[in-house]
């Protein structure tokens, strides 16, 4: 089913829409879920909040690509699954979160919501600049959480050649972030 049915379903409320959605991106939601949390039972309760929020959400949202929507939601569901199994233990970041720390903030990070969404406008530029390759596998490990493994999989790559891209693509931000004036060149991490 193309995503402007799906859509279609979603806007008069027909119950098929929910089962469109899960034929259609249950992969995607769980492959999501599952690299960000650690139990296979959330990543699939997981998949059905999503679903569920879809299901609320459009209408009024009217997303122009559905691919996306989905992945955020299922991205960001998964992600505040993870803050609340952490919440009795500080928040433990998903290990590429982790390896990006270095490059964006020290200390605190980013606080303020504006700074945030000038830092996700530079990262965007940063990102565009990117050879295609280098910029899909930077995308599939710290957006989609895929394991350096399974990136090397996808690619056809070693996965020592996908380790060497992510480390050289993370000195190129933090020196594009400096440049930027978004991290301070002696901050050290």
């Amino acid at each position: 089913m193309k995503d402007s049915e799906i859509i279609a379903l979603l806007n008069n409320r027909d119950e098929a829409a929910v089962e469109a959605l899960k034929d259609r991106f249950g992969g995607l939601c769980f492959s999501l879920a599952s690299n960000i949390l650690a139990d296979r039972r959330d990543a699939e309760e997981c998949v059905s909040s999503v679903l569920f929020k879809l299901w609320s959400s459009i209408p009024p949202a009217d997303p122009r690509d559905l691919t996306a929507y989905v992945a955020k939601t299922a991205r960001n569901e998964a992600l505040m699954r993870c803050r609340a199994n952490s919440a009795k233990r500080n928040f433990a970041a998903p290990v590429p979160l982790e390896e990006l720390e270095a490059c964006i903030a020290a200390g605190g990070g980013v606080e303020d919501e504006l700074r945030a969404k000038e830092l996700a406008g530079a990262v965007s530029v940063f990102l565009k600049g990117l050879p295609s390759e280098q910029r899909s596998v930077f995308m599939r490990r710290y957006w989609y959480f895929d394991s350096a493994k399974s990136i090397a999989d996808r690619f056809g790559l070693s996965e020592a050649r996908v380790n060497t891209l992510l480390q050289r693509t993370r000195r190129m931000l933090r020196r594009y972030l400096i440049k930027e004036e978004f991290i301070n060149e002696q901050q050290r991490f």
